[in-house]
Formats: structure tokens, C-alpha cells, sequence
């Protein structure tokens, strides 16, 4: 499978390719340029976030998890109960994506109430920001519904265009395998990538 620089590099050269398929189709739509723009900017954006930093292979210790910073903690759940490379969870085309969205979404909350809960222990006392969250986010998807849609949908495309590629190169060797051609180059260890020094914080491994 591809290494995690080779699926970044898809994943910027899909987004720029989206592009200007996106705003043609909004401006057929009768979208206003300068909406059809800022609207392209909301798919392309989430495709790039969602290839980069919310990537399929969040589900092992890997690269990806170090972008998170002092915050790769939070996906070490979803690393044990996600099973690596899973068609349906881990490496699909819209539900995996989704799945790593909600999930990321409920453990901010989550992280929020148990704050807000300490806090109240030592009578210190917060506003209510989940629910605060909760009600501005589903007040953002009514009043922006073809954004909110073009958010999800350059989501999706972001983590598929990852999927996809391991797909192809999977595929490919098969194929390759079968008609005689030896591939000599490794890619089973591809996403569990090592920086240079020994990491301290690789728990579960």
C-alpha cells in the first residue's frame, strides 16, 4: 500500500482536482461565482482534512496519530476497537468516515462534560458547552444546508481517495502475481511508519 507521504500527496492532487469539477457543478446550479467559490473551498477543505488528519489508517499506531500532537491520545479507543483496515469501519468509502467524525465529535464532548464535572467538584462552575456546541453545530447545518452537505460529501471523498489507492495497489499486485511478475518491494509495514527515534508513547502495539 501506498506510504503515508505518497497518500498525502493523492490526497492534495485529488482535492485540487475536485476543484473545479465542484464549482462547475454549482455554478450549473445556479450558484452565485463568488458562493460557488467560498462552497468549493468548504469540499475541498474537509477533503483535505479528512485525507491528512482524520485519515483511514487512524485505526493502528502510525504517523497519522502524530499529527495530533499532544492529542493522540483520543484515538487510542478507536485504535483497539477498530479493526485494522476493516472494509466497513476502518477502510470504506462513507460509513469509516463518518464513523471517525461522530467518534471524534463524542469524545470532545465527552472531554468537555467530565471537565466541566471536575470543575463543579471544586466549586467552580462552567457554562454548559456541550450542549452549547450541540445546538450551535445544528444551528450551522440548518441554516447552511448546501454547505453542511458539500462538508460531508468532501469528507467522504477524503478517506475514499485513501481507500481507493490502497485498493489499487493491492489489486494491482495481485494482478501482477498472477501473471508471473514478482514484486519485490515490501508494503505490508506501510502505516506503521517510525520516526527515526524510538517513540516512548507507542502503547498496545
Amino acid at each position: 500500500m501506498p506510504g503515508a507521504r505518497a497518500h498525502d500527496l493523492i490526497t492534495v492532487v485529488t482535492g485540487v482536482a475536485l476543484a473545479p469539477l465542484t464549482y462547475s457543478v454549482l455554478i450549473q446550479s445556479g450558484v452565485a461565482p463568488d458562493v460557488a467559490l467560498a462552497n468549493t473551498g468548504v469540499l475541498v477543505g474537509a477533503h483535505l482534512l479528512s485525507g491528512i488528519m482524520f485519515s483511514p489508517d487512524l485505526d493502528l499506531d502510525s504517523r497519522i496519530d502524530d499529527r495530533w500532537g499532544i492529542f493522540f491520545w483520543i484515538w487510542r479507543p478507536y485504535m483497539w476497537f477498530v479493526p485494522h483496515r476493516h472494509r466497513l469501519l476502518s477502510h470504506g468509502l462513507v460509513i469509516s468516515q463518518l464513523l471517525r467524525l461522530l467518534y471524534f465529535y463524542t469524545v470532545v464532548l465527552l472531554l468537555l462534560s467530565g471537565g466541566a464535572w471536575v470543575l463543579a467538584r471544586v466549586g467552580i462552575v462552567v457554562p454548559d458547552l456541550p450542549r452549547r456546541i450541540s445546538n450551535t453545530l445544528l444551528g450551522l447545518i440548518n441554516e447552511h444546508p448546501r454547505e453542511s452537505w458539500l462538508f460531508v460529501i468532501g469528507f467522504c471523498t477524503g478517506g475514499a481517495a485513501h481507500t481507493i489507492a490502497d485498493w489499487l495497489v493491492t489489486g494491482g499486485i495481485r494482478y501482477l502475481h498472477r501473471m508471473g511478475f514478482r514484486v519485490t518491494r515490501d508494503y505490508s509495514d506501510h502505516d506503521r511508519w517510525q520516526a527515526p527515534r524510538q517513540r516512548a508513547r507507542s502503547w498496545g502495539r
